[in-house]
């Protein structure tokens, strides 16, 4: 056979299925069967970098140090970002050239056609066109220039150091880096935390459970699975913040301003308000469609824990600052740690494989870190078309089309037909589409407060980055050294319009009347935002004396007068981070790193706080064998800790009381657990809710409990850390030896000390800075993306025990590359 064909035609084959459990010396004996191939793949073991590599920019220095850690300085800005590519370009390459493909469509290339599917969905949401517009709206910036050193230095590092492992395997070599690529990642970051179909699920699962039951039966219950708000939320903003009211309009005269008008808008837990059921019911896209867009959103429980403590509570003379971003846990890590020591900033902390810029990190002034905000700030159209043209008021528009061709390794070329409107793309399957607005579809200036922020100088520095921050909406906090502090809601928030009033963003708007248009938007192109919430009313606290965040509510709704989000996290971590720093400031007891570090880990499960106690009086009715399981559950203190075993039973029967609240009903509707409300909604079912049937809660638990004990009995696991542990991390292509070993690790989707084995998502980057004291920080892996390198899961284990690294501010580690000047 064709050996560059056999070889796709393989791994295409492994990509799909994984190699659980693979090790190394089989896969070298594998990629012996392929000797042209070989020699080339074991080139990459080289740990020596080149010592001397000609710069554009000027002189830099490139140092590791213990950790694998790059330490970049230069006395020329453009120098310092070129050597920061590099870096990057060493050690992430194929990470970057995988996300880089996945967002551009463009994987089957190197694949094969097992991401067809793939490509189809991301050239139809034309995330290219809006990198590109982004890549062109910040031209002449500085963040431009930094960009476009980063880009060179990518360049150099592909054309001098060896390809990673990964492009050997699948044969071919990245292209050249550019400004928009790295645009495009942005892209990429803000549909994970924003991209989400939660409005058509919610519809479909109304629509499909009414015709069941009924229309108001439905109501009903969906409207307990899908509450607007949770009847144990604890906000961001609090009444102790004293940070007011967060308003768009004023009174209308009446006495009535848009807070009033809205919420009789807004969902409520106890079902759909009167007042929105004549639009609500705008046609659903089908099940194929909504089935085929749910495997491209961002994955259920991306979040991230954050807080702040002022320095009137600390034991030093400065705030502390700690983040915690939960994202997909992948090998290598979502995050690329690095320390810049540029001509007039220094910055240490987090990056984007991709990207140049300190995300989350410190600099000698301040830090600060990002959650997500959970913001709706995307909506769904359906027209009146006729596959050409749509109507749009009083006229019809012809549908903008552009035919793609999608390369396929090993397979014929695929088409693919992006259609855009006046509102954004229309994704289509089936034979069914809906129109998409996104605020991440416009020409973004993210980039730039990026850039800001790790170049910023105090408080003033940061506010004015934040305004900037236009996609994703995120929770930023910030802390200096001078005792200010800040907690800003960046992001453009739309304002809807239906009729002339303000309405929610939770339907498929009729995209034809036109209803639920963003005014002043322009997707592909520099929008003026008119038509969205300024600045100056998205929800903040300035200088809070300690702030927690971690996806819930942000503020009560009373508070506001524009639509905000119906899709906030379940609120235990909230709930949990306020409880630990409300109890530790009311003793008087300054706030340290040590008492944070136990925060960070965390793993008390509000779940089964609110649970675990009906659970128990319920298995007491149910035989030995659950009574005995009931005196170990009611033992526990509700720790998901790796060596319990009530952390074990609960964790699992919680799923089998899921499962038997929901799986017939839903089934019943050929709706899969992925169309599941949130973990909180389970909990705070009323016990006479329509879910537990002619059963009952009590028989509904000792059923659940049943089948999970027999399950665990089966499966010999003991402790929660015999399922919970890191060999669920896994590497893009699924090959097992490219994956991580398993540590048993505790925590869960809804703790503080965050990790969920079936993203997996949790715990991406763990930072916490004593701005007056230590800079501590944790990645889950290594910081390396090279197989070979030292440094490819060094730090796994201390990341599943809980511990910290700490992280020097002083620019340290051996010299490896030197940048010397060249022309320019």
């Amino acid at each position: 056979m064709n050996g560059r064909l056999g070889r796709r035609a393989v791994l295409a084959g492994l990509v799909g299925a994984g190699v659980a459990g693979a090790s190394l010396s089989p896969v070298r004996g594998y990629l012996e069967q392929f000797a042209p191939l070989s020699g080339s793949v074991w080139q990459t073991a080289r740990a020596s970098r080149q010592e001397e590599v000609e710069s554009p920019y000027g002189t830099a220095e490139l140092r590791y140090d213990k950790d694998g850690v790059p330490h970049v300085s230069a006395d020329d800005e453009g120098a310092l970002y070129f050597a920061v590519g590099y870096a990057q370009g060493s050690d992430r390459l194929f990470q970057m050239d995988f996300q880089r493909r996945l967002f551009a469509g463009e994987l089957s290339a190197v694949v094969g056609e097992l991401t067809v599917a793939s490509d189809r969905f991301h050239r139809q949401m034309a995330f290219t066109d809006a990198a590109e517009a982004t890549a062109e709206h910040i031209d002449g910036t500085p963040a431009a220039a930094a960009v476009d050193a980063f880009a060179d230095g990518v360049n150099a590092a592909i054309e001098n150091e060896p390809l990673p492992l990964e492009c050997q395997l699948l044969d071919y070599e990245p292209e050249p880096w550019s400004r928009a690529d790295t645009a495009l990642i942005e892209k990429l970051i803000a549909w994970q935390l924003t991209g989400s179909f939660r409005t058509l699920r919610v519809a479909l699962v109304r629509e499909r459970l009414g015709a069941l039951l009924s229309p108001e039966r439905a109501d009903e219950l969906v409207g307990e699975l899908f509450p607007a708000r949770f009847d144990h939320d604890a906000p961001i903003i609090r009444e102790h913040h004293d940070a007011g009211e967060f308003r768009v309009d004023e009174e209308d005269g009446t006495g009535s301003t848009t807070t009033d008008r809205l919420r009789g808008a807004v969902s409520s837990a106890q079902g759909v308000a009167d007042e929105v059921s004549s639009y609500r019911r705008t046609e659903t896209p089908g099940k194929e469609l909504v089935d085929w867009l749910g495997r491209f959103e961002s994955p259920p429980g991306t979040g991230s824990n954050s807080w702040l403590i002022g320095a009137e509570h600390t034991a030093g003379d400065a705030p502390i600052l700690a983040n915690d971003p939960h994202l997909s846990l992948q090998a290598p890590p979502t995050w690329y740690e690095m320390h810049l020591d540029g001509p007039d900033h220094r910055a240490r902390g987090v990056a984007f494989p991709g990207t140049p810029l300190v995300v989350i990190g410190e600099n000698d002034h301040g830090a600060w870190g990002f959650t997500n905000a959970g913001a709706d700030v995307i909506d769904f159209y359906s027209y009146d078309d006729d596959g050409e043209t749509y109507a749009y008021g009083d006229e019809r528009r012809e549908f903008e089309h552009e035919s793609q061709k999608i390369a396929v390794a090993g397979g014929a070329d695929e088409t693919v037909e992006v259609t855009k409107t006046v509102h954004g793309p229309v994704v289509e399957e089936a034979d069914q589409r809906v129109g998409v607005a996104w605020t991440g579809h416009a020409a973004t200036e993210t980039i730039q407060s990026l850039y800001e922020l790790s170049h910023s100088t105090g408080f003033d520095d940061a506010l004015a980055a934040a305004e900037r921050f236009e996609s994703p909406t995120q929770n930023l906090l910030y802390a200096d050294r001078e005792g200010r502090t800040l907690y800003y809601m960046t992001g453009r928030l739309p304002l809807r319009q239906v009729d002339g009033e303000r309405a929610p963003g939770d339907r498929v708007f009729d995209g034809s009347a036109p209803e639920g248009e963003w005014e002043g938007f322009e997707p592909f192109g520099r929008p003026t935002w008119e038509g969205f919430v300024p600045f100056d009313s998205n929800p903040h606290v300035l200088d809070p004396d300690y702030l927690a965040t971690a996806n819930q509510q942000i503020v009560d709704d009373d508070r506001l007068d524009y639509y905000l989000s119906q899709g906030y996290a379940s609120p235990y971590r909230g709930a949990r981070l306020y409880e630990r720093l409300d109890e530790r400031i009311d003793s008087g007891e300054p706030v340290d790193l040590e008492f944070l570090r136990d925060v960070g880990r965390d793993s008390y499960d509000g779940r089964a706080a609110a649970l675990v106690e009906p659970l128990v009086e319920a298995a007491r009715d149910g035989g030995q064998r659950l009574r005995e399981a009931a005196g170990i559950l009611d033992a526990w203190e509700y720790r998901l800790a790796a060596d319990s075993r009530a952390a074990l039973i609960f964790d699992r029967w919680f799923e089998r009381y899921r499962e038997a609240l929901l799986g017939e009903t839903f089934a019943e509707a050929d709706l899969d657990e992925t169309y599941y409300p949130p973990a909180a909604a389970i909990v705070q079912l009323p016990r006479d809710s329509g879910w537990f049937g002619s059963r009952g809660r009590a028989q509904i638990m000792r059923e659940a409990l049943r089948e999970t004990l027999a399950e665990l009995e089966t499966e010999g696991h003991d402790r929660y850390g015999d399922v919970n542990h890191t060999g669920h991390i896994a590497h893009p292509l699924e090959l097992g030896f490219l994956g991580y070993p398993e540590h048993p690790r505790g925590g869960g989707g809804e703790t503080v000390w965050n990790y969920s084995r079936q993203g997996p998502w949790g715990g991406s980057w763990e930072m916490q800075a004593d701005l007056d004291g230590e800079l501590l920080g944790i990645l889950p892996g290594g910081n390396s993306g090279r197989y070979f390198s030292a440094h490819y899961r060094d730090q796994l284990r201390a990341w599943a025990d809980g511990e910290y690294r700490s992280l020097s501010r002083e620019v340290e580690g051996e010299l490896t590359t030197e940048f010397v000047s060249g022309e320019r």
